[in-house]
């Protein structure tokens, strides 16, 4: 669900030459003559394209997901598209190699949303770092937030085949596909294989240790959306709570809400520093703030009574009809925007909801995309989410806690999530790490998990200091305890105006200042 810029370097494009130089051997065998493509048993590939791309230009997200740069980097681009025996499916995978000074290691590059890869941003940090790079389309477009042209056949039924590539298998044949053609050009296999991914790309790296275990040595999965089924229809709450109150706040009504409570819970963690490091503690109530009064783009407003019960549930949480728990809420000090979106005119506002929720629930749980979902009762609510559970959980969540297979394969995985997040809110994620843990209770030996104060969706996110506490470079991290055995006691972490740093704690303990400089790492002790 993480968005990102898209750079026009499209799927199956022609690349062009730029000036530059790479070497001659590498560069002689990126031809359709050089490399000779093994085939897989069950897949028919249709077409494939291998090109030598030198010099190229792009803009690379770094480390910080905040950041991105120029890169240039030179590659041998190869394009596979193939299909299952009578699914009548299309799917691509492209691979990068870098044409020198490959480091003998591949990175999975994982999606966002409804897409199995959305950018190819992400590509080029990994070959300037010298990795092999893998992503795959699944089979369908990388619009991450409308599936029109994929989720129903044409007879209005739920694509399954599609479904299948998306949630469960791709991400499995895109590795098994770049291993082999790694193998074909450079005479070997990679000695380490990583997968990077948040949102989806999370929740594709969590299936991939859970249904594929040998095929990683390391999984970073940032914000997981492992929890599918539950949080999606989870994520249309907020706009539900509005349609059934026929009140929808304008966006900045939400936020001065959200800002006291920031105020009020910030120094919990005993430093004032713009960031909630400690929401569970949080104790602020909304309806402390009704009657409070402001101005927004011009237009007065004042708090109301319904203004603060909106606030409330979402908090709280999605329940059922006799208030039984459905899904977690929104953590205090989390930005409304995406799921509390609303739209205004000079008279009156409207909801809009979140693209990833209204398309789930309308293309896959009722198969009908015309459906009016402002028109569902509360039980009718709480009837589609339950519908989302039992017909989608067993092939779109991969919140399965068993990891054995994994931690047999000797793999490691970081995951992290922040605490801020207003798409995927991290309770999930506290919640996947718990089960797992009480299977496994020597969990830490090959599973992390680390919490970011202060830190939205993916990294983008509305805190204080340009959003947050964000992990570092944790990717470095991975590398260094899957192939040096140094386990990550701490995730280092800074905001993206290095104002602050601090060392995120594997979970449960959480950073707590002991004195000295707030603005630095050595005065927080993990407890």
């Amino acid at each position: 669900m993480l968005l990102s810029l898209v750079h026009p370097l499209l799927w199956g494009s022609t690349l062009l030459f730029t000036s530059g130089a790479a070497a001659s051997q590498a560069l002689s065998r990126c031809s359709t003559n050089g490399i000779n493509l093994p085939s897989t048993p069950g897949l028919i590939v249709s077409s494939t394209s291998i090109q030598p791309v030198i010099d190229y230009s792009i803009l690379g997200q770094t480390a910080n997901p905040e950041v991105e740069q120029n890169v240039t980097i030179s590659f041998c681009n190869i394009t596979i598209n193939y299909g299952h025996q009578g699914w009548k499916d299309d799917v691509q995978v492209t691979i990068w190699l870098p044409l020198d000074n490959w480091n003998e290691r591949l990175s999975g590059i994982g999606g966002a949303g409804f897409s199995s890869l959305y950018t190819f941003n992400r590509f080029a940090p990994a070959i300037s770092r010298g990795y092999a790079a893998v992503g795959t389309d699944a089979g369908h477009d990388h619009n991450p937030l409308n599936t029109s042209t994929w989720a129903l056949d044409a007879q209005g039924n739920v694509n399954f085949y599609l479904l299948q590539n998306f949630f469960a298998i791709s991400q499995a044949e895109a590795a098994i596909m770049a291993k082999q053609v790694i193998s074909a050009f450079y005479g070997r296999e990679p000695k380490f294989s990583y997968w990077d991914g948040c949102s989806t790309g999370g929740r594709q790296g969590f299936m991939l240790a859970q249904r594929y275990p040998d095929l990683y040595d390391g999984i970073l999965a940032g914000a997981p959306a492992f929890n599918w089924a539950n949080f999606v229809p989870g994520t249309y709450y907020p706009q539900f709570v509005m349609n059934q109150l026929k009140h929808y706040p304008a966006p900045c009504v939400l936020e001065y809400i959200n800002t006291q409570a920031k105020k009020a819970c910030d120094s919990l963690d005993g430093v004032t520093d713009g960031i909630v490091s400690s929401p569970d503690s949080c104790t602020f109530d909304p309806y402390s703030v009704v009657g409070h009064t402001g101005t927004c783009n011009g237009q007065h407003f004042s708090i109301t009574t319904q203004d603060a019960e909106i606030v409330q549930k979402v908090w709280h949480g999605t329940t059922g009809t006799n208030g039984t728990f459905l899904w977690y809420g929104m953590n205090k000090g989390t930005t409304f925007s995406n799921v509390g979106n609303t739209t205004c005119t000079a008279t009156e506002c409207q909801g809009v909801p979140f693209g990833v929720a209204s398309e789930w629930l309308g293309r896959f749980v009722l198969q009908d995309p015309e459906f009016d979902l402002t028109s569902l009762s509360e039980s009718g609510f709480e009837g589609v989410f339950k519908q989302s559970v039992a017909a989608y959980k067993s092939v779109a969540s991969t919140d399965d806690p068993n990891l054995s297979g994994f931690r047999e394969a000797g793999g490691k995985l970081i995951h992290w999530h922040g605490l801020a997040d207003q798409q995927i809110y991290p309770k999930g994620s506290e919640d996947y790490y718990k089960r797992a843990e009480a299977l496994d209770h020597d969990l830490r030996h090959f599973y992390r998990f680390f919490e970011a104060p202060g830190v939205g969706h993916c990294g983008h996110g509305y805190d204080s200091h340009a959003y947050g506490l964000q992990p570092a470079d944790p990717f470095s991290v991975l590398v260094n305890w899957v192939e040096k055995g140094i386990a990550p006691d701490v995730l280092p972490a800074s905001t993206p105006d290095a104002i602050y740093s601090r060392n995120l704690c594997p979970y449960p303990q959480v950073p707590v200042y002991h004195g000295g400089d707030p603005k630095k790492a050595e005065s927080f002790n993990c407890k």
